[in-house]
């Protein structure tokens, strides 16, 4: 086998792996009426099987630069389908709630280790030439697979049960395991440096408490639970700044941060995924709740959007490879801005056709601009910090999805627990409320791409 070949199908099983990963991501979010009735809890719990899932996947990405070196891609790739495999089989049989969120959690090592190691090997074994048609191959993995989630999720719910969602994943995950095993192999020399645990545990705990601290908004503002949390959370991300410019030992390198052009970049990146993941959410129990329709209607309803738009996404980053950044960013973050828009507005009396209509125009955005941002913010770094930019993007972006789906649960919930009145009302006031905080976020994405730009021009 040609070598060239042998890199692509590399690549390409890692975007599988990855794949399967992202897919559970929102896969269980049509069934959560389901599951709330069947587990006796309620939406602000049930949502942590896709918060707690995503958590985990960002504390895991953490590591991802030290792992790149420490490890051999083959032996990052085996652990991610073995751990994937084992925590889809204990969520399948789970007899309630507790375990099938411990399930979920082991089961995150598969995009955890996965995803990051898709966009290594790309940036590693692909010529710089073509990192643009790649990167939106990958990114297409990336940002297709939480979309498709929910219709995979709705159609397997209705014909089956939402327990064979992960029965499907596991033989899924398998049948990757044998393919892709014999073609990854070793790209560079492992790097035997001691593992900075202090500074991990540090930021880890800054991710749970930002998590938790961020569910506390469905018991109001008010509540002091919620700012304790918070100001935890920015004691913690201080204490690991501090804790990494002392230590010698590899974590991650926060000359990235030097950047301002990759701050602006990561940041609207993160906003990308915070929209997608949570609209992902909301849509699905707004259907099914409000508009009265089955799980299937709830699974299908974003598929359209999302497979249009990401059957472009390929000439998306050949489109940034021929033209350059700032047409696909801004026109991305334009539509997606447009979507928002229109959610918002008539966010009270949604029709089907309305949701995949709006949706389609949030969807291109996002697949426009989404790997194309990442690509650019990478383009600043240099050498070795292009790994650790790497793993500053891909954590932002899978705490991104816990962070938005948590922040807009609790949006929801606010106006369902204060509601005295219909409850699908009270959700469709919550899901307005939830459509507006995105289009803020869409906002603040079309200002990042003014000052990353600016930053890269000043330089």
């Amino acid at each position: 086998m040609k070598k060239s070949t042998k890199n692509i199908l590399a690549v390409l099983s890692a975007a599988f792996m990855s794949f399967v990963g992202i897919l559970t991501e929102t896969s269980l979010n049509v069934t959560f009426p389901t599951m709330m009735k069947e587990f006796k809890v309620s939406l602000d719990t049930i949502q942590w099987t896709t918060t707690g899932y995503l958590l985990m996947i960002a504390i895991i990405m953490i590591c991802s630069s030290y792992l790149n070196d420490r490890f051999t891609a083959k032996q990052l790739f085996i652990t991610a389908c073995v751990g994937f495999m084992v925590g889809s089989v204990i969520s399948a049989i789970a007899p309630n709630f507790p375990i099938l969120l411990l399930g979920r959690l082991i089961s995150a090592l598969g995009a955890g280790l996965s995803t990051p190691l898709m966009f290594n090997l790309v940036t590693e074994i692909m010529p710089r030439s073509k990192w643009g048609v790649y990167m939106g191959i990958a990114g297409l993995v990336v940002a297709m697979a939480p979309t498709l989630g929910p219709a995979f999720g709705g159609i397997t719910t209705y014909d089956l049960n939402w327990r064979w969602i992960f029965a499907f994943v596991t033989i899924f995950a398998l049948i990757v395991f044998v393919a892709g095993t014999p073609v990854i192999g070793k790209y560079h020399d492992q790097v035997k440096s001691s593992f900075d645990y202090l500074s991990f545990i540090t930021l880890a705990a800054a991710f749970i408490t930002l998590t938790l601290g961020v569910n506390q908004i469905s018991n109001g503002l008010a509540n002091p639970l919620l700012w304790i949390l918070l100001v935890v959370t920015a004691l913690l991300i201080w204490s690991f700044v501090k804790l990494s410019k002392k230590s010698s030992k590899k974590l991650l390198d926060l000359a990235v941060f030097k950047q301002k052009a990759f701050v602006f970049g990561a940041l609207a990146y993160f906003l990308l995924q915070f929209n997608n993941i949570g609209i992902s959410f909301v849509l699905p129990n707004y259907i099914q709740i409000v508009g009265k329709q089955s799980s299937l209607i709830g699974g299908l309803i974003l598929l359209p959007g999302s497979i249009i738009a990401g059957l472009l996404n390929p000439y998306f980053g050949s489109l940034y490879d021929k033209r350059g950044a700032k047409l696909p960013l801004y026109l991305g973050g334009l539509l997606m801005a447009l979507g928002c828009l229109l959610f918002a507005v008539f966010g009270l009396n949604l029709s089907t056709m309305m949701i995949v209509i709006f949706y389609g125009f949030m969807m291109l955005g996002h697949r426009m601009s989404f790997s194309n941002t990442m690509a650019e913010a990478l383009k600043t770094e240099k050498g070795k910090l292009r790994a650790d930019a790497t793993a500053v993007c891909q954590t932002s972006q899978q705490l991104a999805g816990s962070v938005g789906t948590t922040i807009l649960a609790s949006i929801m919930s606010v106006w369902q627990k204060q509601s005295h009145g219909s409850y699908a009302m009270a959700t469709a006031q919550g899901s307005q409320a939830a459509f507006c905080f995105t289009l803020l976020m869409s906002l603040i994405i079309l200002f990042s791409y003014w000052r990353m730009f600016k930053a890269e021009k000043a330089k």
